[in-house]
């Protein structure tokens, strides 16, 4: 069957577009990606719906990461397809609480939910196949995943982000390229087995294929798709039994543990990842065995007894009860603003607004929320962000850097707080850590020729510290 064919029934099986829909292309340059453009330009008047594409240039690979986004920009234009190309350095935005994988998905995710919005559209779609559903389970499987996470990658995520291609394999993707004439990009990172993904797709998919089972694949993809909807089936049981079990609190959630356990232990775990998701809202970084640690502290804890679980969660037993909820130590999520300068920049999240003015006269202020900068040793945009893992400045009067997490120990700076608290960059150093101290090297001195001057005002008082 053709290509466009298969991939049209796939659309079609699982509703993932609908007539007059707008559709996002998330087009890295890769393969995979590249064959969903080209596919879904040829679909696109039969299906009745618009294209746009965005591509995030992660800065991850350098000039290889500017070729992927030329090249797309290349196919846009080629295609006459509207587009958005971002540039972000993931790196430097990167979280004290995450990996450099998770961050750059949310990264992502933050880029397209960005031009969902900014272009009105529907619908974002993602260039997965087969054999990402295939690695993705066998992945999920070595590290002891439920079945939900053996369940793969879903056909259609939130309503929002479809995989018209999950059913294609890259074999069909890499044919159907050549047959069309056009080369794509290829991702040199993809061939290295440092990385887990890699070794399964170079290793031990080979290795089952040649010894055990040439239909891996297919048979991976039929598996996923039976568990997603028993998955799907045993999910609505637990949210019905949720209701009549757990209160929820906002940020906290409650349970009577013997109404909990009157239920098959099944959907008593289902019940626990309901009520983490309720108050983080997905449940990325959670595994099999943070579930079974609040199963055995329902099970043989004692009263007063608590754990820890990642992303800030506690779970506690207390008289009969297991509680749920955000740790002290709140969970911030990361933000990163660029700041016009000069100009004037309003933040309505974060509750400020950050004014810049460039001169020659230096206007040197002890207002903890004023400073001056010497504008000529700036590199690159401004942001305002929260801290990063590894974060490193230079107080002023010091010759040395030292971790920014030290000097929020030396300062006195509550845990709970430094993760609130806003730090402009220039896009690789640390300026100013907003309220407290300015980096040494970017202090005014008798060789400054140009001034930057900046004032972070609240639109409402600042917390306390």
């Amino acid at each position: 069957m053709d290509i466009s064919k298969k991939v049209l029934r796939t659309i079609n099986k699982y509703k993932m577009i609908g007539k007059g829909d707008k559709i996002v292309l998330a087009v890295s340059g890769g393969p995979d990606s590249t064959a969903m453009l080209y596919i879904m330009n040829d679909l696109r008047e039969e299906l009745g719906c618009s294209l746009y594409i965005a591509h995030l240039n992660h800065c991850l690979r350098g000039e290889e990461s500017s070729a992927d986004a030329e090249f797309v920009k290349e196919q846009a234009e080629k295609l006459h397809i509207p587009f958005t190309i971002e540039k972000i350095d993931v790196k430097s935005m990167i979280t004290n609480k995450e990996s450099l994988e998770s961050g750059a998905r949310r990264i992502r995710y933050d880029f397209y939910r960005k031009v969902m919005s900014e272009t009105k559209a529907d619908k974002v779609a993602q260039g997965h196949t087969a054999d990402d559903q295939a690695e993705t389970i066998l992945m999920r499987l070595l590290r002891g995943s439920g079945t939900k996470g053996l369940s793969g990658i879903p056909p259609i995520r939130d309503g929002i982000y479809i995989r018209p291609l999950i059913e294609i394999s890259r074999s069909e993707v890499v044919a159907y390229l050549q047959n069309i004439g056009v080369q794509p990009r290829w991702d040199s990172s993809n061939l290295s087995t440092e990385y887990e993904r890699n070794r399964i797709r170079h290793e031990l998919i080979p290795l089952i294929e040649k010894r055990f089972s040439p239909n891996i694949k297919a048979i991976l993809q039929q598996t996923a798709e039976i568990l997603r909807s028993e998955d799907d089936f045993l999910d609505t049981i637990a949210k019905s039994a949720m209701a009549k079990c757990i209160k929820n609190n906002g940020n906290e959630v409650e349970g009577v543990i013997d109404d909990l356990k009157k239920y098959h232990i099944a959907i008593q775990r289902r019940i626990i990842r309901l009520a983490i998701e309720s108050i983080l809202g997905d449940l990325n970084r959670y595994e099999f065995q943070h579930i079974d640690e609040i199963m055995a502290l329902i099970e043989s804890g004692t009263t007063g007894k608590s754990i820890s679980l990642p992303r800030g969660i506690i779970a506690e037993k207390s008289y009969g009860k297991i509680i749920i909820k955000l740790d002290k130590e709140e969970y911030v999520e990361p933000f990163d603003f660029t700041i016009k300068v000069p100009g004037e920049t309003e933040i309505p999240s974060l509750g400020l607004k950050v004014m810049t003015f460039v001169g020659n006269v230096d206007s040197y202020s002890k207002e903890i929320y004023q400073k001056t900068f010497d504008y000529d040793v700036v590199n690159g945009e401004l942001h305002l962000r929260n801290r990063r893992k590894g974060d490193r400045f230079q107080p002023l009067g010091m010759s040395s850097t030292k971790k920014l997490k030290e000097y929020f120990i030396d300062e006195k700076i509550p845990k709970s707080q430094r993760d609130k608290i806003p730090i402009l960059t220039d896009g690789n150093k640390i300026m100013w850590v907003v309220g407290y101290n300015i980096d040494d090297r970017f202090k005014v001195t008798t060789q400054t020729k140009t001034h930057l001057n900046v004032t972070v005002s609240f639109l409402q008082p600042p917390d306390k510290v």
